[in-house]
C-alpha cells in the first residue's frame, strides 16, 4: 500500500530537486482552516446556536406544546443523520466546492421559504426538507474531510481549530439571536442568514477551496516531500463499494466508537435546544440570562476542541474520551442539584468543555482505523448510525411535559453518561501509532 505522505523513488526521479525538499512560503492549509471555521461559525449559528432561543417563540407562533417543537427539531437532525451516509459517499467522489456550493445555495431557499410558512406542519416540512440536507452539506461532515485531506500530524488540532468556529458562534450567537427574536422576529433573523448564505459563503466557496495539497502543489501540514530511494509499489485494488462498507460494519474499533458516541451525541442538541426554556420556565431567568449560559458552554467548547485535539495527537485516546464523559457526567449532576445562575453558568461550561471535544476526537478516530481515502463514507455512515440519539431532543421535551420538570430527563442524562463511561473503559480505541492512512 503507498503511503500518501511519501514520494517514492522510482528509478528515475531526479532526487536532488530541490522543490522536493523545501517547506513552502506560505502552507494553503492554513488559508483552508481559517475558512472551514469561518463556514462552521456562521452555519452553526442558524440552527444550532438559534434555535434554543426560538423555541418559546415557535411554540407561542404556531400554539404547539414542548413535544412538537421538539419533534421539529428531532426529525431534522434525523433526517440529516440518515443522508449522512449518502453525503459522504458524495464527498468522497466529488469536489469539495460543488458540495458545499449546492448546500448553501439549497439552505438559503429553506430560509427564504420559512418567511411565508403560516402551519406548524408547514414549519415542520421546511426545516425537514432544507435544513436537514444544506446542514450535512456544509457542515461538519465536509469540513473534517477537507482538514483530514490537508493534515496528516497536526490532524487531531487542525480539527479541532476549524471546529471551533461552532464553538465561538456558540458564545455570541444565543445573545446576538435574542436580539434579533426581540428585534426584527425569529422570520426576520433566517432572512438575515439566507443573505450570508449567499453572499457570503457561495463566493468563499468559490474562490478559496482546494481538494488536496497536491492540488496546490504541496504537502500535509505544509511539509516538504519526503524522499525514500526505493521502487514505487503497485497501488492496490480499489474495493467496490459494497466491500468498503462491508469492512465498516464488520469492524470491532468502528463499533467501539459507535457505541460510544450514541451514548454522548444527541444530548448536547437536547441542551442547546431546552436549556433556555428550563431557565426561563422552571428557574425564572429571562431570556438574556439564558442566552449567556448558552454563550458560557459555547466559550468552554472552544477550550475542547484544543485540549481534546491536542490530546488525541499526543496522549492515550482511550484516556482522552473518559475526560469528555466525566466533563458531561459532572456538569449534569449540577444540572439537577443546584439554581444557583453562578454554579449553572459553571455547569454549562464543563458540559461545553466536553462537548467540544467530541468531533475532533472521533474525527480522528475513525480517520485512525479507515485512513484518508475511506473518510468520509465511514464518516456518513458513522451519522446514521448516531441518528436514534437525535431523538434526546424529542424524549427531553417529552419527559419535561409529562413530569412537569426538566430535571427527569436530566436524570436520564446522567445514567445515559455513566453507561458511556463503563463501555469507553471495556473497549479499545486507536491511539497515533495505530493509524491507517
Amino acid at each position: 500500500m503507498i503511503d500518501p505522505e511519501f514520494t517514492y523513488y522510482d528509478g528515475m526521479t531526479d532526487i536532488t530537486d530541490q522543490a522536493k525538499l523545501t517547506r513552502p512560503v506560505f502552507f494553503y492549509g492554513y488559508l483552508l482552516l481559517g475558512y472551514s471555521f469561518l463556514i462552521l461559525f456562521f452555519g452553526s449559528s442558524f440552527f444550532l446556536h438559534s434555535r434554543g432561543i426560538f423555541f418559546p417563540l415557535w411554540m407561542k407562533e404556531f400554539d404547539v406544546s414542548r413535544t412538537e417543537i421538539s419533534s421539529v427539531v428531532s426529525f431534522t437532525l434525523f433526517t440529516g443523520s440518515c443522508l449522512a451516509p449518502f453525503i459522504g459517499f458524495l464527498i468522497d467522489k466529488y469536489p469539495l466546492r460543488l458540495i458545499t456550493t449546492l448546500g448553501s445555495i439549497w439552505l438559503a431557499i429553506g430560509y427564504f421559504t420559512l418567511q411565508v410558512v403560516e402551519s406548524y406542519m408547514a414549519f415542520f416540512a421546511c426545516l425537514l426538507i432544507f435544513q436537514s440536507v444544506g446542514w450535512v452539506c456544509i457542515g461538519p461532515l465536509v469540513h473534517t474531510k477537507l482538514m483530514v485531506n490537508w493534515f496528516s500530524r497536526n490532524r487531531g488540532l487542525a480539527l479541532g481549530i476549524s471546529i471551533m468556529g461552532i464553538s465561538v458562534a456558540g458564545i455570541v450567537m444565543p445573545t446576538v439571536a435574542t436580539f434579533l427574536a426581540e428585534t426584527y422576529g425569529w422570520r426576520g433573523a433566517y432572512s438575515l442568514y439566507a443573505g450570508i448564505l449567499i453572499l457570503l459563503f457561495l463566493p468563499l466557496t468559490l474562490l478559496f477551496v482546494k481538494q488536496d495539497p497536491l492540488s496546490m502543489g504541496q504537502f500535509s501540514d505544509g511539509d516538504p516531500a519526503p524522499v525514500v530511494t526505493r521502487p514505487m509499489a503497485e497501488p492496490p485494488a480499489a474495493q467496490s463499494t459494497v466491500a468498503v462498507y462491508k469492512e465498516f460494519l464488520t469492524s470491532k474499533a468502528f463499533w467501539s466508537v459507535v457505541i460510544t458516541f450514541t451514548l454522548m451525541n444527541g444530548v448536547y442538541s437536547a441542551l442547546m435546544t431546552h436549556l433556555p426554556a428550563y431557565l426561563t420556565t422552571e428557574l425564572g431567568f429571562d431570556l438574556y440570562d439564558a442566552s449567556y449560559v448558552l454563550g458560557v458552554s459555547g466559550g468552554f467548547a472552544i477550550a475542547g476542541k484544543i485540549l481534546f485535539g491536542w490530546m488525541m495527537d499526543h496522549i492515550d485516546a482511550k484516556g482522552t474520551v473518559l475526560l469528555a464523559v466525566i466533563c458531561y457526567f459532572l456538569s449534569t449532576i449540577m444540572f439537577i442539584n443546584v439554581n444557583s445562575y453562578l454554579f449553572l453558568l459553571f455547569a454549562a461550561g464543563l458540559f461545553g468543555l466536553g462537548f467540544g471535544g467530541m468531533v475532533p476526537v472521533r474525527s480522528v478516530l475513525l480517520s485512525r482505523i479507515f485512513g484518508i481515502a475511506k473518510f468520509s463514507r465511514v464518516n456518513g455512515l458513522f451519522s446514521l448510525l448516531l441518528a436514534p440519539a437525535t431523538f434526546w431532543v424529542l424524549a427531553t421535551g417529552f419527559i419535561a411535559d409529562s413530569t412537569g420538570t426538566y430535571t427527569t430527563a436530566f436524570k436520564v442524562w446522567a445514567i445515559g453518561f455513566t453507561l458511556a463511561g463503563i463501555v469507553t473503559l471495556l473497549i479499545k480505541l486507536p491511539n497515533r501509532d495505530d493509524a491507517v492512512e
